[in-house]
């Protein structure tokens, strides 16, 4: 499922699915903010869904902060 979260100012398109072998993965991607950040992509994983999109976010709140 893909959804938008704001983080820090930034428009974040997020998916989360299971992928065999491997567990939850979390990706997002910047798709507005500065010129310079949009397309920037962030990937989390763990072994549920809540986990991984969590991470994914403290990734992406880390990294604009």
């Amino acid at each position: 499922m893909l959804t938008g979260e704001r983080i820090h100012g930034r428009l974040v398109d997020i998916e989360v699915g299971e992928v065999p072998g491997i567990g939850w993965v979390a990706v997002g991607i910047v798709t507005h903010g500065l010129s310079h950040e949009q397309g920037m992509r962030f990937e989390a994983r763990a072994t549920d869904r809540a986990e991984a999109e969590r991470r994914l976010k403290m990734e992406i709140e880390a990294a604009f902060a």
